[in-house]
Order: C-alpha cells, then structure tokens, then sequence
C-alpha cells in the first residue's frame, strides 16, 4: 500500500515523513527495490530488495539519523568470469535541521556533508540521493567467486578451478623467444 503525503498524494519510498517521528529515540525499516535508487549501471547490480534499518534520535527540530543498508551485489569473479553474488553493507549518517537559522549557524552547517538544512515547514525528507551515494561508495572494486580463484588458462580460457587444462605446462609464448637467449652479467 502506497504511503501518502501528509497533503495527499503519493510518498517516494525512500522519504520519512518527520512529523511521523516521534521525540526521542525511534527506529524505522525500509524495504527498497534496487531500481529505486537507480544503480544498474556498471558491472555489479543489486539482486533481491534492499533493507534499510534507521535510528532516529529526533529533538525538537533536529533529527539525528544513523542507518545501515543491507543487500546482495552480483557481478562477475575477477579472475575466473563465473558468476558470483557477496553481502552489501552500506552505513549511513545524517542530521538533519528543521528550523530557521542565522547566517553564521547556516554557513557552518553547510560546510559538512552529513548536515541537510530544511525549510522550517518541512514535512518530509527524501533519502534517495543519500542511500544512492552510500551505495556507490561501497560497491566492491573487484568480486571474487573465492580467495583462491586459480583463474583461466592464458592459453586457452580454461576456467583452472575445474581442473588443469590440456595446454602444455613447459609450453611458452614464441614472442618471448629472444628475451629466453639474452644473457645478463
């Protein structure tokens, strides 16, 4: 069931509604399906939904959000090409102020990245570019299928985790011929 704007309307999925949250300590949950943040670019891509669990220490107009975001990434293994899938952790850290402030507090506040200044009659906040970004910086740079990935052959694209491939083990690249006799003092 879509959740709707105090207004009316439609809520995007990533948004909290801050006059939802109560004083105190609260926690929240959200379900995402990767195509929200839209992140299916490149050579990973996020399977299955995404879990986003927040804890919200909200006082008066300040709301102080930590979160982590938990998934599967799939890719390819870096050495072999199999297909492989890993856990994905992403943490997340915010505060984020509702009400009017002077010059010098707004100029602070804007020089730190994990600071959102909002408009005093906010209702809600949408945490789409923030949960995106948190993403992409954890995002591996390499998949392996294991640690000890033996690859493919160089010779003949034999996957080498499934055993020896039929390529001669003494045979060499005739390339490398005349670096073979050069003889070094």
């Amino acid at each position: 069931m879509a959740r709707r704007r105090p207004e009316g309307g439609k809520v995007p999925p990533t948004a909290l509604i801050l006059d939802e949250i109560e004083e105190g300590l609260s926690r929240r949950q959200l379900e995402l399906d990767p195509a929200h943040l839209e992140l299916d670019e490149g050579e990973f891509r996020l399977v299955g939904s995404l879990q986003v669990g927040f804890r919200i220490n909200r006082s008066a107009q300040t709301y102080q959000i930590e979160g982590q975001l938990h998934g599967r990434v799939a890719g390819e293994c870096a050495r072999c090409l199999e297909p492989v899938e890993q856990d994905l952790e992403a943490p997340l850290q915010l505060l984020l102020q509702r009400h009017q402030l002077s010059g010098d507090e707004r100029e602070a506040a804007g020089e730190d990245e994990d600071v959102e200044l909002l408009a005093p009659g906010a209702k809600q906040v949408d945490l789409k570019e923030r949960l995106r970004e948190a993403v992409l910086l954890e995002l591996p740079i390499r998949m392996y299928c294991r640690e000890d990935c033996k690859g493919l052959c160089v010779q003949c694209g034999h996957n080498l985790n499934t055993g020896a491939c039929a390529c001669a083990a003494g045979q060499s690249d005739s390339r490398w011929s005349a670096l073979r006799d050069l003889k070094l003092s």
